[in-house]
């Protein structure tokens, strides 16, 4: 099977027009330096993990959020290349599980970690998702809230078209963020280092330091740190073997 086919496919089945699909671009620019096998063995992973949402196929939104979360995984590069399914699976768990939190207004200490712990140490990938899928199923069924999902959008597109020095550098400070060495024990260099990009481009961009659109770019870059930092983490308290078979007792 060649990579045009599969991509095809998962078009198909996450129902993303032509116009929003780039996944394609997505793994040419993340993965480039990939020998076609290695790229072909993402891909494939990727549609088995797509086939595993197949129950909740028709709900749209719940699909569109499946394929931004597919597309932010491929930022992650992983030690070995049979390893991105895995990366993928827990990708997925952290991404809607914190949208289900902020959702339904709920603490880690309750709904979410006990959802954590019996799926993750008792559930196979397969009826793992069909878990996942089946709590956040209501929230994709909400109207207001699909509303608020296309708001949110339509604002980022305004955004985007109407600050030209905010969104350059937020471009730039995110294509940054993705060159660095991203870990828990070195958070400390990497905002220094971080605070010192930002200083390059407000001088790129004819921008006091001290201005308040200055001072409210330092703030949401270090948010955007911070939420790599907080997903490294959450992603790190998941055991690897929480992936092997275990029977349900």
């Amino acid at each position: 099977m060649d990579l045009s086919s599969v991509f095809s496919e998962i078009k198909q089945l996450l129902s993303i027009s032509d116009e929003n699909f780039d996944l394609e671009q997505g793994l040419n620019h993340y993965c480039n330096a990939e020998p076609e096998e290695n790229k072909l063995e993402i891909i494939g992973d990727i549609l088995n993990f797509v086939n595993k949402f197949s129950l909740f196929q028709d709900n749209k939104p719940f699909m569109n959020s499946l394929y931004t979360c597919i597309t932010n995984t491929l930022e992650i590069k992983p030690e070995n290349i049979y390893d991105y399914e895995e990366i993928l699976v827990k990708n997925t768990i952290m991404f809607f599980l914190q949208k289900y939190m902020n959702y339904s207004k709920i603490t880690p200490e309750n709904q979410v970690l006990e959802f954590l712990t019996d799926s993750l140490e008792k559930l196979e990938t397969q009826p793992l998702i069909t878990n996942l899928g089946l709590l956040i199923k209501p929230m994709y069924q909400d109207q207001s809230y699909i509303s608020n999902l296309n708001t949110n959008q339509e604002v980022l597109v305004s955004y985007e078209t109407n600050n030209g020095d905010e969104t350059q550098i937020k471009s730039e400070i995110d294509s940054w963020l993705k060159n660095q060495e991203i870990s828990l024990d070195n958070q400390e260099k990497l905002i220094d280092k971080l605070l010192q990009e930002l200083n390059r481009l407000f001088a790129k961009c004819n921008l006091s330091k001290d201005s308040e659109k200055s001072k409210k770019l330092n703030l949401e870059a270090i948010e955007m740190l911070n939420m790599k930092l907080t997903m490294l983490s959450l992603m790190e308290q998941i055991p690897d073997d929480s992936f092997e078979p275990i029977p349900i007792k």
